[in-house]
């Protein structure tokens, strides 16, 4: 769009449009740029919102090149970014380009044009208002525009399929795309990521899909903010900030973030003391099921909501799972373990076909079984059945810790664990591989108190 001289001023005859916006930029008696951000943002969220659109900065409204000071110009791209990732939520992410063309005086002008793409998300301004580009005007939607509006994006059973904006082929990881295309290569790879819908074409050029990013990309969070896995850890039993002794976010590809998210809870999870003699040696949680239950996360959850991700946080007592999104389809809390509804069906197709690089099964396994296995499995553990909630916009899921074998030291440890978290940060602040985890802390203590 607007990439040849020609073009531009083609469209500075034409004037503004759906899809081109002129916008005089006001300079002070200081030299500085009198811009209101928020007249910047709404223009960003109305063409993010439908077919992208380009700010002409340095025209006014009639298309009359006023140009922008030399000395001014990285002031104005800098405003742009900072409008786009600060005024606008989710933030945007334009490109910027600096042209010289006729000015309205003698010679040539500076006009800087802030490419915006269509969005995969529905933006708004941090103002709360929505936006969405009808012709020459940013048109503030009615309640039922805005409902169709978040329609269009948030929810949608096909949201995987599309492509994302700004992303290429070499975003994606060729060994593993290799892998699992194994038997298509005798097909010419483009026809391939087609035919798989890894990749799709968009205005003329092949990017991948957003289930084709999260399964192969190198780093699918740098497209897709928001897939990624964050973790944690707490001594006791409440979220707070004096209680924390370990947290990460897991990014990489898919199938390396569940991965790497189950060796996080395997790791501060206690550890029984199988070699005393009277000790049950079970684990606390079903670690088949724990793997289920983050691979059901991340495999179902809306990736349309761009602002949350896939919580984990793991108490002395339970694990709780986040996962963003209500229940799609019909299902609802009382027929999950009975009913199955995808939201992302081609995302699902990869997991059944992607092998674990710690168990070399796929990550997928039984299609419709995974909730029953977890219900079941946990509660024969724990002796407490799993508890699935939708709470707002997120589904949680708790599993029980199996506490009766550290019941009569429970009242020793905990206690105790809770004076190990500065202790634990300072471990980690020298980040040695040699310093143990919570689990075998915990583990530790254990052992003691039975001794």
């Amino acid at each position: 769009m607007f990439d040849m001289i020609d073009e531009i001023q083609s469209q500075l005859r034409a004037g503004e449009d759906s899809c081109a916006e002129f916008m005089e930029v006001p300079i002070d008696g200081l030299g500085r740029i009198v811009l209101r951000p928020e007249t910047i943002a709404e223009v960003m969220v109305a063409f993010a919102n439908v077919d992208g659109g380009c700010i002409f900065m340095g025209v006014d409204d009639k298309g009359v090149v006023q140009g922008i000071p030399e000395d001014r110009v990285d002031d104005l791209e800098l405003l742009a970014k900072t409008v786009a990732r600060e005024s606008c939520d989710p933030p945007i992410e334009p490109t910027t380009r600096r042209v010289r063309v006729p000015g309205s005086g003698t010679g040539d002008a500076v006009v800087v044009l802030v490419r915006i793409r269509k969005s995969l998300y529905c933006h708004r301004t941090t103002s709360g208002r929505y936006f969405r580009r009808l012709g020459m005007v940013n048109h503030d939607p009615d309640p039922s525009e805005l409902r169709q509006l978040l329609d269009l994006r948030r929810g949608r059973r096909n949201f995987d399929v599309q492509p994302v904006p700004g992303a290429i082929l070499e975003d994606l990881d060729r060994t593993q795309i290799e892998s699992y295309l194994a038997t298509y290569q005798e097909i010419p790879s483009a026809t391939v990521l087609q035919r798989t819908a890894i990749a799709v074409e968009a205005g003329g050029v092949l990017r991948p899909t957003v289930a084709g990013l999260l399964a192969f990309g190198r780093t699918p969070s740098m497209r897709l903010h928001s897939a990624s896995i964050s973790v944690a850890v707490y001594a006791g039993f409440k979220a707070t900030p004096d209680s924390l002794v370990d947290d990460d976010q897991i990014d990489g590809r898919l199938g390396n973030q569940i991965d790497a998210a189950v060796a996080f809870v395997a790791r501060h999870t206690v550890k029984p003391a199988s070699r005393r003699v009277g000790w049950p040696g079970r684990p606390q949680y079903d670690m088949g099921a724990v793997r289920e239950a983050v691979v059901n996360a991340v495999a179902h959850r809306d990736y349309s909501i761009s602002d949350s991700r896939v919580r984990i946080l793991l108490f002395a007592d339970r694990l709780e799972i986040y996962s963003p999104g209500r229940l799609p389809g019909t299902l609802e809390i009382e027929n999950l373990e009975f009913l199955t509804a995808t939201r992302n069906q081609l995302l699902v197709q990869f997991l059944l076909r992607i092998r674990s690089s710690h168990t070399d099964r796929p990550h997928i396994q039984s299609h419709g079984q995974g909730v029953a296995r977890i219900l079941h499995t946990s509660e024969d553990l724990s002796g407490r059945r799993p508890l699935y909630e939708v709470l707002g916009e997120e589904l949680r899921l708790t599993l029980w810790a199996l506490l009766d074998d550290y019941s009569e030291l429970n009242a020793r440890v905990l206690p105790v664990e809770s004076r190990m978290v500065d202790s634990h940060r300072n471990w980690k602040g020298h980040q040695s591989k040699h310093l143990p985890s919570r689990g075998n802390c915990l583990s530790i203590l254990h052992n003691s108190a039975l001794n």
